[in-house]
């Protein structure tokens, strides 16, 4: 009976998290600078679709040109972008937090993203000869991320005597965190146009207003490569969580599958923040949500229902960032920030996860 109602509450929250994204889709196109009524969103998208499915080009056809625009090429690939972005840093924070034991990690924490930042301000302030444009630093800035990664990667191995601990990834993530946020600091400091300064601070702050349709496939590519694999993994990650002693016992190679999960985690997060910069506390708040929404600690459940409540978590923050205050866009970091930091210190305080009682 236990195990029926458990089942049935893990069905009817994945049918409210796919309904609820798929609504906030919809909703969130909506809002903007130009406001357009939800039937006509509604209209243009069952339109626009419905010709892709008869092999059609897309077009205006009975709606305005200036309200199809707005729905179908700027609206419609933000908020694709935004979701794919929140699925892509959720899966990789709830997938951190089991593979270093501790609640309270996130990509972020690991310095993926100060290496991202600096690989950027290097990009947008000592511009490289041989590319050009957004591709400069989209490159130089996942170049960046997995420079970080691999340096944390290798320090804590160094400091765990050979072995990937927990702790020792911390703290080695702590410290490169530190010393990335230096080297931009620094590259900051060296610069000499406004413009290029002005740049790095906008791009640390995060937004996805830059996204186009084709500028849907590297978030498309690393959150289905998150999902499909640490969906498949799921079952060894849940005996990592029993303790390194125990998940050995039970045939996790574990010192490879963290290496090689870990890998992953900062190839997707890199494929992000690649493109919109530093987005924080998605892939920190959104895991625990999951947790609590569904009962279970069980990551065959949490990856899946953390990707689905992601990217509507993250949509509804953009939509909020672009509609708050009129024709004025708030940075999107700027809004996860005010969520993300109280559920932080909500999380030391009340689940006591920063070193007390349990």
């Amino acid at each position: 009976m236990i195990r029926t109602g458990s089942r049935l509450r893990t069905a009817l929250v994945y049918v409210l998290m796919t309904a609820a994204l798929a609504v906030s889709v919809v909703l969130t196109i909506r809002i903007g600078s130009s406001q357009i009524p939800v039937r006509d969103v509604y209209g243009i998208l069952i339109d626009q679709l419905g010709a892709l499915l008869h092999g059609q080009a897309v077009g205006p056809g009975r709606w305005p040109n200036a309200q199809f625009q707005i729905v179908w090429n700027i609206r419609l690939p933000r908020v694709l972008f935004g979701m794919l972005c929140g699925m892509g840093l959720s899966l990789s924070g709830a997938a951190m937090q089991a593979l270093v034991l501790n609640p309270i990690a996130d990509p972020y924490i690991l310095g993926i993203s100060s290496g991202a930042s600096a690989g950027a301000a290097w990009a947008l302030l000592m511009p490289l000869p041989w590319f050009t444009g957004q591709f400069q630093v989209s490159l130089t800035a996942m170049l960046g991320a997995m420079f970080a990664s691999a340096c944390v990667y290798t320090i804590a191995r160094l400091g765990g005597g050979g072995q990937i601990r927990p702790v020792a990834l911390l703290l080695a993530g702590t410290s490169i965190n530190a010393v990335m946020s230096a080297i931009t600091s620094f590259l900051i400091f060296l610069a000499k146009s406004p413009e290029s300064i002005a740049a790095v601070y906008n791009w640390q702050m995060g937004s996805i207003a830059v996204a186009q349709w084709s500028s849907l496939k590297l978030p498309f590519v690393g959150t289905a490569l998150g999902f499909a694999v640490f969906t498949a993994a799921g079952r060894p990650f849940n005996m990592l969580m029993m303790g390194d002693e125990d998940a050995l016992a039970m045939g996790v190679p574990v010192k490879g599958f963290r290496t090689i999960m870990f890998a992953i985690c900062s190839l997707i997060v890199a494929c992000m923040v690649s493109i919109t910069g530093i987005i924080g506390f998605v892939g920190l708040i959104v895991p625990h949500v999951a947790r609590m929404l569904s009962g279970t600690s069980d990551n065959r459940v949490i990856f899946p229902q953390s990707a689905l409540l992601g990217g509507t978590f993250l949509i509804w923050c953009d939509a909020g960032a672009r509609g708050l205050f009129g024709g004025a866009e708030l940075p999107l970091g700027m809004i996860t920030a005010f969520l993300g930091a109280p559920f932080f210190l909500y999380l030391l305080v009340q689940k006591k996860y920063g070193g007390g009682r349990a």
